[in-house]
């Protein structure tokens, strides 16, 4: 259950962030100053100005032209002048504070400011076990305690089992650390353009493996099985030096040492764990535009421990690399990609590959700074105002604007039950939370049967994590709506099995009574993986009614058809009811793409707030 504790976390983390970003905001009521234009019909008719010394005096003259100390105040403004410009330049590109978190940037905080930032990183598939990937989830929080001192705070969990099967058995597997990090600047030069600082971590590592009827990887004497778990305090120092090339590329050496025991447990004949390591770290960040830079790193371990081991249980010694792109789509919000082969998201285990493995992995990850202003929207027309309480099987591309949280509770009478949440971070950006469970499923595609079992069996419970991430939009001058919606989740009633959702939202205002939207539809997992397309119409039949005709279809083999139609009324102006008629197997992700073999009546409640 780590995802419900972690939006948990970060729901409150929200609900702090609202209050602190309002008291930055915030300043001494002052007199408001109106600005008016005049309008001078009268012309001055002055004169040609004749420019005369006053009483002889050379007051044009250039004095002092051979003053040494005048020239060298000269110079010493001169630089301090470039040395501003060169800050200002920084603190409006927004610049990274780590490429890894055992790779910090010489980068910080104005005091008081804060980030937080959530991230995932998998492999491309499950591995031994199956699913959509093998996940470590991360959360982290940074504070500014000056303009040149930084604490953050690091948690993460992963709970798949190992990667690879260990003598032909899968063996359970979990990590879950909580750290501490501190980073100060002890250096910089006159022009801003190079710096060291320092940065040490504290962590609190609990590892365990085994199980019922499982062996644990940390028993090398027998053969008992059982559940087998440690609580250790690791940490890491480096020295982390920044050069600023030129006004698009930054270079990173960072020298630093990890310190992690080299045994675990009372039932190891030799090292069963990673030990402490010395690294050398060498990054590079380049600037495509103010708003989107490509990164880059490498690591090379020279011990004396490893960060790596096999199906074999051989420890091994790997470079870490980490290759890909961020991009702040709003001042306030950020979205990160990379390749990377460093499974850990804390400054003491980034340096560690896969459990059991040295794969590839994909990381997303997320940023939000409150402390920044957001992209500017014009007003919504009141016409589209209807649009922000969604759609039922096709979503539209619209959602609400920053700081405006969005819940819907959907109810049929085959007892099929769901709940969302979404909060605005950012005019481009909602967070998202649904949870519920499918009842009473038949399927008319018996080609589907497998998904049903696993993912819409009786007595499941789903759960998804997600969001929208605004591209297009009318309200900064584009000629319509487009969003990406992705999501991932699980049902704990089937193994469990988890998969991934998206869907690209397109929505088109017609004319004033009648919008069209368009939505290809992605569905992936370790069990079946096939595309889709949904579309819908919204046609206002009044100011405050509405009717929603929508289809989808699976393309695939022996591909499902399914439509809704769908009436909502608006009683009030944050508030609406839908009552539909749909033969789809359910409103929420993979229930858009599959028929029903009989037709169901539901109800979905919407509120903002």
């Amino acid at each position: 259950m780590k995802l419900i504790f972690y939006l948990f976390v970060f729901s409150q983390l929200i609900n702090l962030v609202d209050v602190l970003a309002e008291k930055i905001k915030k300043k001494p009521s002052e007199a408001q100053i109106k600005w008016e234009k005049v309008r001078d019909e009268k012309s001055n008719n002055l004169k040609e100005i004749i420019w005369k010394s006053y009483n002889n005096e050379p007051y044009f003259e250039n004095k002092n032209t051979n003053n040494t100390e005048n020239n060298s105040n000269e110079i010493l403004l001169n630089t301090k002048i470039d040395k501003i410009k060169f800050n200002n330049q920084k603190k409006n590109k927004q610049e990274l504070l780590e490429i890894q978190p055992h790779i910090p940037l010489n980068n910080f905080l104005s005091s008081d400011d804060f980030i937080i930032s959530s991230s995932w990183v998998s492999a491309f598939s499950g591995g031994a076990a199956g699913g959509t990937g093998h996940q470590n989830y991360g959360l982290e929080f940074h504070y500014g305690l000056s303009d040149y001192s930084l604490i953050s705070l690091y948690v993460s969990e992963a709970d798949d089992p190992l990667y690879n099967l260990i003598e032909g058995e899968l063996i359970p597997n979990n990590w879950a650390s909580i750290a501490f990090a501190y980073k100060r600047q002890i250096l910089e030069s006159e022009d801003s353009k190079n710096s060291l600082s320092f940065a040490s971590s504290l962590e609190y590592w609990v590892f365990s493996s085994g199980g019922d009827n499982k062996k644990s990887i940390y028993n090398e004497i027998n053969n008992s099985v059982g559940l087998d778990r440690h609580e250790k305090f690791i940490y890491s120092f480096s020295l982390p030096f920044n050069s600023q090339l030129n006004n698009q590329t930054e270079f990173s050496f960072v020298p630093g040492l990890t310190f992690i025991p080299d045994k675990v447990g009372d039932k190891n004949i030799g090292n069963n764990f990673y030990g402490n390591n010395y690294f050398l770290a060498t990054g590079l960040n380049f600037d495509i535009a103010t708003n989107f830079k490509l990164i880059s790193s490498y690591t090379y371990l020279f011990g004396p421990g490893n960060n790596s081991f096999d199906k074999n249980l051989n420890f091994k010694r790997k470079s870490i690399y980490n290759y890909g792109f961020n991009w702040d789509v709003s001042p306030i919000f950020g979205i990160e990609g990379k390749i990377t082969n460093g499974y850990g998201l804390t400054p003491s285990t980034s340096l560690l590959t896969i459990p059991s493995g040295n794969k590839p992995l994909y990381y997303i990850g997320g940023n939000y700074k409150p402390f920044l202003e957001d992209t500017k929207f014009f007003p919504l027309d009141k016409k589209n105002e209807l649009l922000l309480f969604g759609g039922l099987t096709v979503e539209n591309a619209l959602f609400p604007e920053k700081g405006i949280s969005q819940v819907a509770l959907n109810y049929d009478d085959k007892g099929n039950l769901f709940a969302s949440y979404g909060y605005s971070l950012s005019n481009v950006f909602q967070l998202e939370v649904t949870t519920g469970s499918f009842n009473k499923v038949n399927l008319s595609n018996l080609n589907n049967s497998n998904l049903q079992s696993i993912y819409l069996n009786e007595n499941n419970f789903n759960y998804r994590f997600g969001g929208k991430l605004l591209i297009f939009s009318p309200q900064k001058n584009d000629l319509f709506w487009m969003t990406l919606r992705t999501s991932l989740g699980r049902n704990e009633g089937s193994n469990h099995q988890g998969y991934m959702y998206s869907e690209l939202l397109n929505t088109f205002r017609i004319n004033d009574w009648l919008a069209f939207n368009v939505s290809p539809k992605y569905f992936f997992s370790g069990v079946e993986s096939f595309g889709g397309v949904g579309i819908s119409s919204n046609i206002n039949l009044l100011e405050n009614f509405q009717f929603i005709p929508e289809i989808n279809a699976s393309l695939k083999n022996n591909s499902d058809f399914n439509s809704t139609y769908a009436f909502r009324y608006s009683y009030a102006q944050d508030r609406s009811i839908d009552l539909y008629f749909s033969n789809a197997a359910g409103i929420q992700d993979i229930g858009q793409l599959l028929e029903n073999k009989e037709f169901k009546f539901g109800m979905k409640l919407n509120f903002l707030y």
